[in-house]
């Protein structure tokens, strides 16, 4: 299992303890949340840009959604994970980030530049090269 399933696997279990421990009230937006920092957590190596991927999840696409008592969506889900993939270096799973989402994910990554290890920032930048996102 790669950190991507991983992450997937790990939002299921959010969203079933969610309920088990609300008595099936479920709260979209608390649950996104809670995904967020996990998220974090699992990119303690790089938490402050981590969590600014996460912000720009929860602000982008979980608090704008219309539906928000029904979040994380699929899609949201999947974007999370392409976050996930994208830290982890990879292009796979992104397909559903959008010009903006990469353009924005660069920007984060810019201003988090000193504190990433070099050779992860140079593997970042590689990719945001590759998607024109510069």
């Amino acid at each position: 299992m790669d950190s991507i399933q991983k992450l997937v696997s790990d939002i299921e279990k959010v969203k079933k303890h969610y309920r088990a421990e609300h008595n099936n009230n479920y709260d979209g937006e608390k649950v996104c949340e809670q995904i967020a920092d996990l998220f974090a957590r699992t990119n303690r190596n790089l938490s402050s840009l981590a969590q600014s991927f996460a912000d720009y999840w929860l602000d982008t696409y979980v608090r704008a959604s219309m539906n928000i008592q029904d979040e994380p969506s699929d899609d949201n889900i999947n974007r999370i994970a392409a976050m996930q993939a994208i830290l982890d270096g990879k292009t796979e799973y992104t397909d559903i980030l959008t010009t903006d989402d990469w353009h924005s994910l660069c920007d984060a990554v810019n201003a988090e530049a000193e504190d990433i290890p070099i050779e992860t920032l140079n593997d970042l930048m590689a990719l945001f090269l590759d998607k024109k996102a510069f």
